[in-house]
């Protein structure tokens, strides 16, 4: 795009906004003279951060990929140092190179203005002060919303159960936070008692069917057997683990189903289908937690894939499905392999989460299914894929962080099968609500 063309309105205003901005970095100045993008985070089950969600789905995975984002949409370079870039999301920069990055934004066509109105300002403040990822939640479904209208999609019909389920728990949690904090200035409630910690957990989770009440009280019964140095026995620990995978996972088992409810709804022909089967990314998570031999989220996928196929030809497995990877022959094999034998063993690799494929390895595989299927996915299938891949990471995070709790590997496996076996509960209920939406008023 050239910078050339945008509008001396358009300029006029996000100089404006970027002024305003250009002040409030001035104001933040440290000990050192330098200034930089504080990114609050809180350590919310409830609402996660957006930059751990977007990380994890392998998106957005730090601050100063915005830049090379803009650098490489607008063709338009920002000449400082790639160290500069990430330290002024982390250490701090010097003045100087905060004003060439502000002079550098006052050139890019980006409408700062409509991306950060008045209405959802005032929100992200208000969240903000609360201490609630919805500081940053509000602001990003906002900029979704108003992309895709400059797309030509301003339906978002698959998008917005999502939307609406995080939107509600961005009201939840701020409107109950704030409440909190007044009452922690009144005197009313004293900090950190668990007795009041409790009910205020059990008050946020109180519309969300799959955490029951007893998983916030065997959490505070931990925490107090914490704050009293007790010792837990081996089943107490196991009990504390299994609490907290149920709410570590609850948000993005509720992400995943609202979305894939949306993407049915919104493309799927077969009425009955629709309001009786399971989506193919529940049937995968669904697959992963009660069947041994698949070993991770995107195997289950996998096979879900290999049914398709299965469905048009009772013939095609496995090795169909591995025939649509593209491989590079310069890479080395075994003696002799052919190239359906080096298919095959990548397929195996990811099956079994190893050598996974990168985005552009993922879009060609994709494709080539697509075109031997004789359909057009789009972005449907692979925000599937990412979305399974996603769930392997996380997994992959609570085992670990379960082994440093001193839980043996095979125990966090266990527990964490048990939580996402009730992915098939949160897509039944929330098909239930979407279903309840769309019936007409009596």
């Amino acid at each position: 795009m050239d910078v050339a063309k945008v509008k001396p309105s358009s300029q006029v205003k996000n100089g404006m906004v970027l002024d305003k901005f250009h002040e409030d970095l001035k104001d933040s100045t440290d000990k050192q003279n330098k200034v930089k993008i504080n990114e609050f985070k809180s350590p919310s089950f409830y609402l996660p951060p957006i930059s751990k969600v977007s990380s994890v789905l392998g998106f957005i995975t730090n601050q100063k990929q915005f830049i090379d984002i803009f650098e490489a949409t607008y063709d338009t370079p920002l000449n400082i140092s790639r160290t500069s870039k990430y330290a002024f999301f982390k250490q701090g920069v010097g003045l100087r190179t905060a004003n060439k990055i502000i002079n550098w934004l006052k050139l890019l066509p980006v409408p700062f203005e409509s991306m950060f109105p008045k209405r959802v300002l005032a929100k992200s403040i208000r969240a903000a002060q609360a201490k609630s990822n919805a500081a940053h939640w509000l602001p990003a479904i906002h900029n979704f919303k108003e992309g895709s209208k400059h797309a030509g999609h301003a339906d978002l019909d698959e998008f917005s159960p999502l939307l609406n389920f995080i939107e509600q728990r961005c009201n939840t949690e701020v409107n109950l936070m704030l409440e909190v904090k007044k009452e922690l200035k009144a005197g009313k409630i004293k900090p950190n008692d668990i007795i009041t910690a409790t009910k205020f957990q059990q008050s946020l989770w109180a519309n969300s069917p799959n955490i029951s009440p007893s998983i916030i009280i065997k959490l505070s019964e931990f925490i107090e057997f914490n704050q009293q140095n007790k010792q837990l026995n081996e089943q107490q620990k196991l009990t504390f683990i299994e609490s907290y995978c149920y709410l570590s996972f609850d948000f993005y088992l509720e992400a995943i189903t609202h979305y894939e409810i949306g993407c049915l709804m919104c493309y799927g022909t077969n009425k009955d289908k629709i309001e009786n089967e399971l989506g193919m990314v529940t049937k995968a998570i669904n697959a992963y937690s009660r069947q041994e031999n698949i070993k991770t989220c995107f195997a289950g996928l996998l096979e879900e894939f290999k049914c398709v196929l299965s469905e048009a030809n009772e013939n095609e497995g496995y090795r169909k499905l591995a025939s649509c990877i593209e491989i590079d022959e310069s890479e080395p094999s075994e003696f002799g392999e052919s190239l359906g034998d080096k298919q095959y063993n990548q397929l195996k690799d990811w099956r079994n989460g190893q050598n996974l494929p990168s985005g552009e390895k993922l879009t060609v595989f994709l494709q080539n299914l697509d075109e031997y299927a004789n359909t057009s996915s789009g972005l449907v299938t692979f925000i599937m894929c990412k979305t399974v891949m996603a769930m392997d990471k996380l997994i992959d995070e609570f085992i670990e962080q379960s082994q440093n709790d001193n839980c043996n590997q095979a125990d966090a496996e266990i527990i964490i099968r048990k939580v996402l076996s009730k992915v098939p509960n949160y897509y039944r209920a929330n098909l239930k609500k979407e279903l309840e939406k769309t019936e007409p008023a009596t």
